[in-house]
């Protein structure tokens, strides 16, 4: 019996080693609590008591500065739990990744954090937090945010997650969805993540040649950081995902985005945003450093309302998607922050929630399309089966890289008109005999193929119904005249409006 007491007993009671003391920051404990003093006291006192931060994890010159303005507003908050998130960066998984089950805490040159393992065995249940525990071992990104909360919130438990890069959209709800559970007044939660990587160092140097180099890297993380601050999770999402801005913290941050959105009632402000090229005034490699602020109280989580049917678009509605349109695909071929601008004025209007599928069509003016034809390209989603902003931002995006032209580039998108198609539901009709030609979209189906034409495909190239479908077989890879035996139609409405009409 006393032998299965002392096996229990030090069951658990590991500590992680520190891997970056002495390069991120001193390892030294005397000189590392001073230096944290300062760069907090420097930062001075906030206005209000924290509930979720979001602060940089590179090493203290660079970052420590930018990440004391949001540690200062944890102090206030007198936290007892903390829920530490942060990017992998050396191991790819998908969700999250909890401490190995032999460590009871996290130790740095201060002393140790106390891991709370009944938080971390509550989360250990869900599926969405099976990552290797193995990626913490060598990871930075929440070691350098300890001695911070060491200093502020000594008394607080750890509950340290490494979020996958490959964690999809619909993964990151289910984790915030679990992180609810633990969230009360006694728990803020922080975020560790850089923003924008420059340079070509990091294989990403879009603005590299410019003279406005470190106005513009500011302007990106500013409008990228709004987003969050803002609370806007699409917003934030689609931005990151359509510029391709080399955030390292973004999975995180998308949870952090989801959990504040469904379980938070306060207001986020930025409190601070620099680069490391403004600290060491070289902006041959630079890194985007911002500090995040979320105040007020948790709630109980609460569900997204049912979507609404999608209804009769006015002109303010349609204007504001074909912007969107553009916007989408500006950022993308620019990489510059042209959709979060788009987000942070159109944020809120109900009929982006609507389910609805989406076309976005480019077409050639002037001599161009004299030349080449007006169709630039068309890309879209038939089914009906996401809001219709995530539909008209996949459908610009799709539309960028139509495979039966070249791909979009950015010095074209001053000569192009958009048009998007904002479709109804799909439904299935007895035969051809049910078409409408004009009113309808089509979508052919038989064996194993299926191809689709807008509602305004026939009536612009003046084509019959039966013309029509001859051309939709072809489209499919079958015979013309295949559609007349043996197929499936399923038609639908369409909404369409072009920018200049």
């Amino acid at each position: 019996m006393p032998i299965l007491l002392l096996c229990a007993v030090g069951a658990g009671a590991g500590s992680r080693p520190p891997a970056v003391a002495g390069s991120f920051y001193t390892d030294n404990p005397v000189a590392l609590r001073r230096q944290v003093g300062e760069l907090l006291t420097a930062a001075g006192e906030p206005s209000a008591a924290a509930r979720a931060i979001v602060v940089p994890h590179a090493g203290y010159v660079y970052s420590g500065a930018a990440a004391a303005h949001a540690f200062a507003a944890l102090r206030a908050a007198a936290p007892r739990r903390v829920i530490l998130l942060g990017p992998s960066h050396h191991a790819a998984f998908a969700g999250g990744a909890l401490p190995d089950r032999s460590l009871a805490s996290f130790s740095t040159p201060l002393g140790d954090v106390v891991i709370d393992a009944d938080a971390v065995g509550r989360l250990r249940g869900s599926a969405d937090f099976q990552g290797p525990a193995r990626a913490h071992d060598p990871e930075h990104c929440l070691e350098v945010e300890l001695p911070f909360l060491q200093v502020v919130a000594p008394e607080a438990r750890l509950v340290p997650v490494l979020v996958g890069e490959h964690t999809d959209r619909e993964m990151t709800r289910r984790m915030a969805r679990a992180l609810a559970e633990l969230v009360d007044p006694e728990t803020v939660v922080v975020v560790s993540s850089d923003f924008t990587h420059h340079g070509q160092r990091y294989g990403y140097a879009p603005f590299a040649g410019r003279a406005d180099l470190a106005d513009t890297l500011l302007a990106v993380g500013r409008a990228t950081a709004g987003r969050l601050a803002a609370i806007d999770p699409d917003g934030f999402w689609h931005q990151l995902e359509i510029s391709e801005d080399t955030v390292c913290g973004r999975r995180p941050l998308a949870v952090l985005a989801e959990l504040l959105d469904h379980a938070f009632a306060g207001t986020g402000s930025i409190a601070d945003l620099t680069t490391s090229g403004h600290v060491s005034g070289s902006f041959d490699v630079s890194v985007t450093y911002a500090a995040i602020v979320f105040n007020g109280a948790w709630r109980g989580w609460t569900e997204d309302p049912a979507p609404p049917a999608l209804g009769e678009l006015s002109a303010e509605e349609k204007t504001a998607l074909l912007g969107l349109a553009r916007a989408t695909l500006r950022s993308h071929l620019s990489h510059d922050a042209t959709l979060a601008t788009w987000f942070t004025d159109h944020a809120g209007d109900q009929a982006w929630r609507a389910l609805a599928g989406a076309f976005v069509t480019v077409h050639n003016t002037g001599r161009r399309a004299t030349t080449e034809g007006r169709l630039r390209a068309c890309m879209g989603i038939i089914e009906a089966r996401e809001p219709l902003v995530d539909a008209v931002v996949s459908a610009a995006l799709s539309a960028a890289h139509d495979p039966r032209f070249p791909e979009l580039a950015l010095e074209e998108l001053p000569a192009v008109e958009l048009e998007v198609s904002a479709l109804s539901p799909t439904s299935r009709v007895p035969g051809p005999e049910a078409i409408q030609v004009g009113r309808h979209g089509v979508v052919l189906s038989k064996g194993g193929r299926r191809a689709v034409f807008l509602p305004q495909v026939a009536p612009e190239q003046g084509w019959t119904r039966d013309q029509m479908l001859d051309q939709l077989a072809r489209k499919a890879g079958l015979p013309a005249d295949a559609w007349r035996q043996g197929t499936t139609f399923e038609v639908f409405t369409a909404q369409v409006f072009a920018e200049g009409s």
